[in-house]
């Protein structure tokens, strides 16, 4: 049985599974489609999946189509990067960027897929730039106010 029939018997149990098979769809690809941009759905169905135990691979949001979420399985966590970078304030925030067949960039952060889908390599290590940049804005300003603090000891 192919995982995306497992999510689909796991989400329509009516014992465990709250949600019944108007409220999202399974098209011909395997892509699991939440209609109405149902948020909650989307994130009580992936939350439901991944902390089962019963996959391999994490389901996540790969993108949107028109009011539709759609989720898949997350195939590119077994693949190498193509670039890769140590960003932040210390350093130690690991950004990674994951090409998959069709050439569409995804970036990772310490292991976590961020939801933006880039269309080539150039985009997505400007976003690491910008996330890197904004990183070390947030840290400076948390060491700044911190320095305005005045600490009395008794």
């Amino acid at each position: 049985m192919s995982d995306i029939l497992k999510v689909v018997k796991l989400v329509e149990d009516p014992f465990n599974g709250p949600y019944e098979g108007e409220d999202f769809y399974v098209d011909d690809d395997g892509i699991i489609q939440i209609t109405d941009n149902n948020t909650k759905l989307a994130a009580t169905i992936t939350r439901k999946v991944n902390q089962s135990g019963k996959f391999k691979q994490k389901l996540v949001r790969i993108g949107q189509k028109g009011d539709c979420i759609l989720l898949d399985f997350d195939h590119l966590t077994d693949i190498d990067p193509i670039h890769s970078e140590n960003i932040g304030f210390d350093r130690k925030t690991l950004a990674e960027i994951k090409q998959d067949t069709q050439g569409l960039c995804y970036v990772y952060i310490n292991g976590r897929r961020s939801n933006k889908v880039f269309k080539s390599l150039s985009v997505a290590k400007s976003f690491v730039k910008r996330t890197d940049k904004d990183l070390k804005q947030t840290a400076d300003s948390l060491m700044n106010n911190n320095d305005d603090v005045d600490v009395y000891e008794d």
